[in-house]
């Protein structure tokens, strides 16, 4: 169903690319996507390989392409949907067990605790984005719909698209100097998949590979499921860079990397042919064999990954929809048979288009539709359905720009503000965890003493005074340090190891009460009686 919108209700998408930030605003209406402003900023080195690296430079450009959309639509901004990817971005399998001891029904209840428990990763500066259910085994057997079977031991495999917590944390810093809300976070190859693959070849088993400026995405359906996804760290801009050695601009590089990058075979008559030289803008000459021989060996580096990516998915060799390009790199001639003559496949096509219609208004004449190279932002954009739109755009004054500048300001230092006190209170629980470490320790060799000079009161003594201490390190600086970092996602790892923590203390304390009363009885007056008895009777 299309969204209804009002003269000044419109989607705005922003996405973070490693060269470029690019907003854009459209209106869906009759089932197309009307394309009513687009805007980008070159980064210059403010995001890295999708991750916003300098905060405030990042700010600058969102800003400006900002202004530029609502200069174009004479409306503010209030919010804006944003793609999170980049290098960090990745699959994680994970494999959770449960054994019911008889044979029972498996309930609705208990898949959904054990799809809790896989949001479990083991790393401690990664968060879970995503989570797809792969396949649920009872007793061994494959089932697609477990909830009602009879079974006593149930696996369930599942896939997490994790990130980094700073992928997060920095595009919102970003965002809350900027005055804008962030409408939805939107993990940017999945959205791409969804308007660049046909259900038929998500059934069927497909690669989807973005060649991107300094990242190649890589994403594995099969069966309609979400199988693998990895973000290489290297991109189209490699290729910029390995002609920069031979002292060719940036700009200039681009234009021969379009024009010389061809991956195809040579025949024999071009091998034949006289060396072809190509002209710089400065006047120098170079070899065309050569700048065509730098393009190749690093396109066929990048293509060597993504095969290794691929092998490493599981899926080598079943995915019968075969390779699906898109992005900027696709443009490259014959990248397409390059890439079919790496991996394991039969067929490849080049997605230089979304699937739904796109019309461009003639307020964004600097948007194009069919190079491939606006297909993230686009998809973004097809995934919004908030309007972004507020009150009517009356431009900036000096005095509405210094306010607005207070404005950040204040914002920068309630964020600045808000971090040390994060900080303050994960290295406060990081000193209780430490202390808790340590009361275990003394515990657990408590135990061993009392085991093994049970007989020495003093021992006996020292031990059960412990029992009555050792539990105070959980009082009233456990739970505040724990509680100042409730509900906070970024430290639900360091909250799972103090409370970890914390049940292996009791279950010591526990233990070595258990172990000392049991030297209490054995030394008593009674136990000391009926060890001599013991004795007398095995002597005779």
């Amino acid at each position: 169903m299309d969204m209804a919108f009002t003269d000044k209700d419109f989607v705005v998408a922003i996405e973070l690319g490693s060269s470029k930030i690019s907003a854009i605003a459209g209106r869906k209406k009759d089932g197309t996507m009307q394309v009513l402003a687009y805007a980008e900023e070159k980064t210059n080195g403010c995001v890295k390989r999708g991750i916003v690296f300098n905060i405030d430079k990042t700010y600058q450009c969102i800003n400006n392409v900002l202004n530029k959309l609502e200069n174009v639509l004479k409306t503010k901004i209030t919010r804006a949907y944003v793609g999170l990817g980049g290098q960090s971005v990745r699959s994680f399998r994970c494999l959770i067990k449960r054994n019911l001891l008889t044979q029972s029904y498996i309930t609705t209840e208990l898949i959904d605790g054990i799809r809790q428990d896989s949001y479990e990763i083991p790393f401690s500066d990664y968060e879970v984005l995503e989570n797809f259910p792969q396949e649920y085994y009872i007793d061994q057997n494959v089932v697609a719909e477990p909830v009602g079977v009879m079974g006593t031991n149930i696996e369930g495999e599942y896939m997490d698209v994790i990130a980094k917590q700073k992928l997060r944390n920095n595009i919102k810093t970003a965002f809350a100097n900027s005055g804008v809300d962030i409408a939805e976070e939107l993990i940017s190859p999945l959205e791409l998949a969804d308007n660049i693959l046909a259900d038929s070849e998500k059934r069927s088993g497909c690669v989807l590979i973005d060649l991107g400026a300094e990242t190649t995405t890589v994403l594995v359906y099969k069966n309609n499921i979400v199988r693998y996804l990895v973000t290489i760290p290297l991109g189209m801009n490699n290729v910029n860079k390995d002609l920069a050695s031979i002292q060719i601009d940036d700009a200039e590089a681009e234009e021969i990397k379009l024009k010389y990058g061809d991956l195809e075979v040579a025949t024999a008559e071009e091998d034949l042919d006289e060396p072809q030289t190509y002209t710089s803008t400065d006047g120098r000459k170079f070899e065309v064999a050569l700048l065509k021989a730098i393009i190749h060996a690093r396109v066929t580096e990048i293509i060597a990954n993504v095969n290794n990516q691929v092998v490493k998915s599981n899926y080598n060799g079943k995915l019968l929809a075969g390779i699906i390009l898109t992005g900027g790199g696709s443009n490259m001639k014959g990248i397409d048979k390059a890439f079919m003559a790496s991996i394991n496949v039969d067929k490849c096509r080049i997605a230089r288009t979304v699937s739904q219609p796109i019309i461009k208004t003639s307020n964004a004449p600097s948007f194009t539709s069919d190079n491939a190279m606006t297909n993230t932002i686009v998809s973004l954009l097809l995934a919004g359905t908030q309007p972004c739109g507020g009150g009517e755009y009356e431009g900036q004054d000096l005095f509405g720009k210094a306010a607005e500048d207070d404005a950040r300001t204040i914002r920068l230092q309630e964020q600045k503000a808000k971090e040390e006190a994060e900080k303050k209170d994960a290295v406060a629980f990081d000193e209780v965890k430490m202390a808790i470490r340590e009361e275990y320790e003394k515990v657990k060799k408590a135990i061993e003493e009392v085991e093994r000079y049970g007989n020495d009161k003093a021992v006996r003594q020292r031990a059960k005074d412990l029992t009555l201490s050792a539990l105070d390190v959980l009082g009233e600086s456990y739970q505040t340090a724990s509680a100042a970092l409730e509900d906070k996602e970024k430290f639900k790892q360091s909250l799972s190891e103090g409370t970890n923590l914390a049940k292996m203390l009791r279950d010591e304390v526990d233990k070595l009460t258990e172990t000392v009363n049991r030297a209490n009885r054995e030394n008593s007056f009674f136990g000391r009686a009926r060890r001599w008895l013991d004795d007398v009777v095995n002597e005779g």
